[in-house]
């Protein structure tokens, strides 16, 4: 089921001077339109939410929910099930996969759901946040799937302390298009998904290890000739992007078309967990420098929204038109909802 409710007339933003950073070099404004395109929105149960996504090599793109039933059953209750998207908004649709990973519902913290999801080399890697070690959920596990997520694989290890919430830098279908033979993870910089962090961490590992822990190296800053510098001691990390505000449920996406990382982040905005907040900001490389494109407290109204993305896929050939994905609690956003976004440049 998929409908479209106005919210209001264009709304318009200008790279706001209260952000974090400067405003974009690249992007003069950020324009939405004015309605939510909604998908899988039940009257009798909740479909799900956190949609983390990525592009597969059949076109598709393959994304897991939190919290719901999914498409065909939105009265079931899972804390973590699987799902495809075919085809392109407004004409898009969303197909449940079953999988051995389906996990009952535990509701918030309770339960493990996935931040990130990657396919590369048509294997389909997955980070799940909430895993549980000792009676403790702050820590976050991979596992994957080489039959397109029926069956899964989990690691025998987790991170622990940071990378709480992490999720994969997105580029082409099957990872096409990367930016060299390393696949990149971000995350705030905590262990706690529902928790704000003023800093957003990196780590790299090469495509062909990503099951290897000893393979992983981690942002710790930038040499004198500018170039990033990287360690295997995860303790060494140093952000790459802070926000005295706080960050939380990062997301970055390569704009092949305006040869820029976008990132999107929500920051603290009162006490609440999840609020009405929205960072756009985009920089030449994953570690910066990065500038603002957009930045509002209260970008979803007095709906809370959280786990803003731009899936790449839906991104046009210019890099100026692309769809923001997320959902939220209230207004009907705990579903999968996106919004139109145009870009504009400097003239």
């Amino acid at each position: 089921m998929r409908r479209i409710v106005p919210l209001c007339l264009l709304s318009l933003c200008l790279a706001a001077a209260e952000g974090p950073y400067p405003p974009s070099p690249a992007m003069v404004r950020l324009t939405w339109d004015g309605g939510i395109l909604r998908m899988g929105e039940g009257k009798d149960g909740r479909t799900g939410d956190n949609w983390p996504i990525t592009w597969g090599a059949d076109n598709a793109l393959y994304t897991s929910y939190g919290d719901g039933g999914g498409f065909a059953d939105p009265g079931r209750k899972l804390t973590l099930g699987f799902a495809r998207i075919w085809g392109n908004p407004p004409s898009h649709r969303g197909e449940d996969i079953l999988s051995d990973a389906d996990t009952p519902a535990g509701w918030g913290n309770q339960g493990i759901k996935s931040s990130g999801m990657l396919m590369a080399g048509g294997v389909l890697y997955m980070f799940v946040r909430n895993y549980v070690v000792d009676g403790n959920y702050r820590h976050s596990r991979l596992a994957w799937s080489k039959n397109l997520g029926q069956n899964w694989t989990w690691a025998g290890w987790h991170f622990s302390g940071t990378f709480g919430c992490p999720d994969f830098i997105q580029f082409g279908p099957n990872y096409s298009g990367a930016r060299d033979r390393y696949v990149y993870l971000v995350s705030q910089a905590n262990d706690d998904a529902y928790a704000f962090s003023p800093d957003v961490v990196l780590s790299r590992v090469p495509k062909d290890r990503i099951t290897d822990r000893q393979a992983y190296e981690f942002f710790t800053g930038m040499s004198a000739r500018g170039q990033p510098i990287w360690d295997r001691r995860i303790e060494n990390r140093k952000p790459i992007f802070t926000d005295p505000r706080g960050a939380q449920r990062i997301s970055m996406s390569y704009n092949r078309g305006l040869r820029r990382y976008l990132m999107t982040a929500s920051h603290k905005v009162g006490e609440a967990v999840h609020n009405a907040s929205l960072g756009v900001f985009d920089a030449p490389q994953p570690w910066g420098p990065w500038t603002t494109v957009y930045y509002d407290d209260h970008w979803s109204g007095k709906d809370r929204t959280y786990h803003h993305k731009f899936p790449t896929k839906w991104m046009s050939r210019d890099g100026r038109s692309l769809w923001l994905l997320f959902s939220g609690l209230g207004g009907g956003n705990y579903a999968f909802c996106l919004r139109r976004a145009t870009l504009e440049g400097k003239r």
